[in-house]
């Protein structure tokens, strides 16, 4: 697997390893029809892959599991989760390929085949869509179309969702997990939307904040210096719990011979200048909050944390 698959791989396995997320995006992501034949209370993870050797250089997979609704047995219903951030026409192969995998597996394991519902979430530029097995072969007649393999998948593109849509979502982490990875290769946009990832993010425990924050600032690929004004301006709360995951600045820094303490010094000194300047401003009551973010390029919510501060000392 590439560097550029394996970085978004390892940010997927990480929070998808979270069953809330992992329930909360199938809900978002399976058509009706299909979430409705389901059970979700019996919803787990399994521990085994389906990818063989021959795919595990194109295809990774995090498998859950659960039974079928209206008490029609115990029947396991295995769901794939597989991604990717550009176009492979020839993906229904890999997937039909990963599917009868999976059904050699568990015959393998002595168990009844059961079935595999495949996602396909795909975040990149260009763009792509829903094509089947049958769309590979040129103007096949009806006689011999029935010997090409009928099977769907679930087609996520992240692309033809709006960043309105995605923050809609009831589980905010994952809102903000699917947005940094939307606006994972439109780096133009991601910078301005990292202040709302995070605080979307805020309310999840810490390990998970973590992992979304590495992936999100290591993909926007800013600068030193934008990175020190972007947590500078950032809510206090938030702010705390990025400044507590520096080693992701370090990483960076060490490009530029910059060690962790001179990083650190510098966002704090650039926070202290624009703390200041908001405290000012504040005290001038001439402009809102508002106004005064805008002129200075920091959130509301700072300018209004700030606000606060005053009144109470």
């Amino acid at each position: 697997m590439g560097e550029h698959t394996s970085k978004h791989d390892t940010f997927l396995r990480s929070i998808m390893g979270n069953q809330q997320i992992a329930l909360d995006y199938f809900r978002a992501c399976l058509p009706a029809y299909v979430l409705e034949k389901l059970d979700f209370s019996t919803l787990r993870q399994l521990p085994d892959t389906y990818v063989s050797k021959e795919l595990q250089k194109s295809i990774s997979d995090i498998v859950y599991a659960c039974k079928r609704a209206g008490g029609k047995g115990e029947v396991k219903i295995s769901l794939l989760i597989e991604h990717k951030s550009y176009i492979d026409k020839y993906t229904p192969i890999q997937i039909g390929s990963y599917i009868f995998s999976g059904l050699l597996k568990q015959l393998a394991d002595g168990e009844k085949p059961s079935l595999i519902i495949p996602i396909l979430l795909y975040h990149g530029k260009a763009r792509w869509e829903y094509k089947t097995l049958a769309s590979l072969f040129d103007e096949l007649e009806p006689e011999l179309l029935q010997f090409v393999p009928d099977y769907q998948y679930v087609f996520h593109n992240l692309g033809k969702i709006s960043d309105e849509q995605i923050q809609a979502l009831n589980n905010k982490f994952l809102a903000a997990a699917l947005l940094a990875m939307k606006h994972s290769v439109l780096k133009e946009r991601l910078s301005d939307l990292i202040p709302t990832i995070l605080k979307l993010a805020s309310e999840m425990d810490q390990n998970l904040q973590t992992s979304l924050i590495v992936y999100t600032f290591v993909n926007s690929e800013l600068s030193e210096q934008q990175i020190i004004e972007l947590i500078t301006s950032l809510p206090t709360q938030i702010k705390e719990t990025v400044m507590s995951t520096l080693d992701i600045f370090v990483e960076k820094g060490r490009k530029e011979g910059l060690k962790e303490g001179e990083l650190k010094g510098k966002i704090e000194g650039q926070q202290e200048k624009t703390e200041n300047a908001v405290r000012n401003l504040v005290k001038q009551s001439l402009l809102t909050d508002e106004q005064i973010a805008s002129a200075l390029e920091v959130g509301v919510d700072y300018v209004s944390d700030i606000r606060q501060q005053l009144q109470v000392s």
